[in-house]
């Protein structure tokens, strides 16, 4: 059963009224915003630190899975519920009547983190964290790491999608393939076909000319440096 106390007591009482400040027209004194601003990076930082020392196996493709999953406005509102009832009756301590729409609390949450870095650093988040995340979270993959780590393979099998891949990390112009030639009989014919990118220029044989650009494709990313397509 969700707590009905909140997880870290504020040193100053102030900073955990302002987080719970939801912004409304005609309010006169300040609201949540700025405080949402700094907790979604503190969020996005220590979650994704997590993730990071309990997952050397994935790549920061897989990581960035993960970590969106549960920082999202999806997947924070998913566990809201876990942070007690103090927190959603604490909105506007109180003030209003009417229920608060889902991105308004999950924008209150990101504020309290905020507020609560502020007030007691990383062992006052990490409080916050303990509640809001159970340890499943951290060790069960979320259903679309699967689908994008599929993704990203046929990426890997397909030097040509490879070579797309570089170019759009890389910010430089896609690849060029140019048919250099085809020899042999016409029942077999041997197409040759040159792809130029980044500079660089690799050759392939196929065929079909299909065939004969993946072959280019591959060359390429065999002879340069593939790695940089890793390192935007």
């Amino acid at each position: 059963m969700p707590s009905e106390t909140p997880p870290y007591t504020f040193r100053d009482p102030a900073l955990l009224r302002l987080a719970l400040t939801v912004p409304a027209a005609m309010r006169q004194e300040p609201d949540n915003q700025r405080l949402e601003f700094l907790g979604d990076s503190v969020l996005g930082l220590l979650v994704a630190e997590r993730l990071y020392r309990a997952h050397p196996e994935l790549d920061e493709g897989g990581l960035s899975i993960w970590r969106d999953a549960l920082v999202s406005t999806r997947g924070l509102a998913a566990r809201l519920s876990r942070l007690g009832a103090w927190f959603v009756q604490g909105l506007d301590w109180g003030q209003t009547v009417y229920n608060r729409p889902e991105k308004a609390k999950v924008d209150a949450c990101e504020a309290l983190i905020g507020a609560a870095w502020l007030d007691g650093g990383r062992n006052a988040v990490e409080a916050i964290l303990s509640r809001l995340y159970a340890k499943s979270d951290f060790t069960t993959p979320p259903s679309g790491l699967q689908a994008g780590q599929k993704i990203r393979h046929s990426i890997d099998e397909n030097p040509k999608g490879r070579l797309v891949q570089y170019a759009q990390l890389n910010h430089v112009d896609p690849p060029l393939y140019t048919r250099l030639g085809v020899t042999g009989p016409s029942h077999a014919p041997t197409f040759t076909v040159a792809v130029r990118l980044d500079g660089q220029e690799a050759r392939g044989e196929g065929a079909s000319l299909k065939k004969a650009e993946s072959a280019a494709a591959a060359a390429w990313l065999a002879q340069h440096e593939p790695k940089k397509a890793t390192h935007a």
